[in-house]
């Protein structure tokens, strides 16, 4: 049963926060909000980059083309636009990103090549290029190969040798990925992103009742009440919780409402979070907001200032890149005791779901009760600090 004092602090606190426009402008509008929004224009963006870019003809400078004339002829069937070479060094000019890509034909090219030998070119290219930039880097890469191929096939008919011959192995590819687990790869930002927005939802409120009260000094007049201090700072870490869960539920419904507008079908890939789905990704998060808000609060109370508080608490956020950052670059077998881990199993979960896998019960289960478990461990230690008198003053 709730005492009386837990609900008037909860609901002081609670409404306070509601009426302090900067909170919601920056926690809910400006991250649960907002963030999808720039998501989903950000995607949009890189996709008609990359699109354009692979659909546009490709500009290729080539150095000494007048002795490989037969190649000339095969870029330009090929709708390639072959430039002249401006007077820097190849080198100079992929440095000063002048081109993306340069073909240099070797002085030996046109004797090896009538002699039946392999005859050398060079491409000169940023190998640390990203996105658009290494396309055509790969269309160049693409025709020159096929040029050789087919060069290669016709010197062995000629002698009458089948080129099924240089097959020794044929590879016959059966991607077993669905459109679902494709579609993932465009969401792999979103655990981190919904566990940054939970730490952030909480972040005001578990300083504004710990050091910011403290800086106020009016945490003393408080306690001189006749009521529990238990009471009293359940009832903070309690609106605290809450404010977490919304700016985690808002931003949840966001991308809902937001990934049908994503540009699924230019990439062929399917993204389909239904509310079973939604639900899911948020049973896991929930537990999250009670430790969230519980070790928020504990290093806000160690805190004499509010900008303080901002300052460790703002560098307690980046712990939630460790285990996203790692599943983004590695694919990790999903093992029972990884739902144990508070975080990893968060990320493991929302991954799943988003690639249109069943998580199991099993896993929500140990994924839910270990997180919440540590969390309220957490929270009754928050509670019992402002048992000891040194916790209630800044100085």
């Amino acid at each position: 049963m709730l005492s009386r004092a837990f609900k008037v602090v909860f609901f002081k606190e609670v409404m306070e926060n509601l009426r302090d426009k900067r909170t919601v402008m920056s926690s809910l509008v400006m991250g649960a909000v907002l963030g999808p929004l720039m998501m989903l224009g950000l995607l949009h963006m890189t996709t008609k980059v990359t699109k354009g870019k692979a659909e546009q003809q490709l500009e290729l400078p080539v150095i000494n083309i007048e002795g490989a004339q037969n190649l000339e002829k095969h870029l330009l069937s090929q709708g390639v636009k072959i430039l002249k070479m401006s007077d820097k060094s190849p080198e100079q000019a992929i440095k000063d990103k002048d081109y993306e890509v340069i073909l240099e034909i070797d002085d030996s090219y046109a004797d090896a090549f009538s002699q039946g030998q392999p005859a050398r070119v060079k491409l000169y290219y940023d190998g640390s290029a990203k996105g658009s930039a290494r396309i055509p880097v790969q269309k160049a890469k693409g025709l020159i190969n096929a040029y050789s191929s087919q060069i290669g096939n016709m010197r062995l008919l000629l002698r009458g040798i089948s080129p099924n011959i240089t097959q020794a192995v044929t590879i016959e590819s059966h991607d077993q990925a669905s459109e679902q687990s494709k579609g993932a790869q465009m969401l792999m930002f979103l655990p981190y992103f919904l566990i940054l927005i939970l730490f952030s939802g909480s972040m005001y409120l578990a300083i504004d009742t710990t050091a910011g009260e403290k800086e106020r000094k009016s945490l003393e007049p408080l306690f001189l009440n006749p009521v529990s201090r238990t009471d009293i700072l359940s009832g903070k870490l309690a609106a605290t919780i809450t404010f977490g869960l919304i700016t985690l539920i808002v931003t949840i419904l966001m991308f809902k409402l937001t990934i049908p507008f994503y540009p699924t079908k230019k990439m062929g890939v399917s993204i389909d979070l239904g509310l079973y789905e939604l639900f899911l990704m948020f049973l896991a998060l929930f537990p999250l907001a009670v430790l969230a808000s519980a070790i928020q609060t504990i290093i806000a109370s160690f805190s004499k200032t509010f900008k303080e508080a901002q300052t460790y608490v703002g560098l307690l956020i980046l712990i939630p890149m460790i285990p996203s950052l790692m599943l983004m670059f590695l694919s990790v077998k999903e093992k029972l005791w990884m739902m144990a881990v508070p975080i990893l199993n968060q990320n493991l979960i929302i991954n799943q779901v988003m690639r249109g896998e069943d998580p199991g019960m099993a896993a929500i289960l140990v994924t839910v009760f270990s997180t919440l478990l540590l969390g309220l461990a957490l929270a009754w230690i928050a509670v019992r600090l402002y048992n000891k008198e040194s916790m209630l003053f800044a100085e």
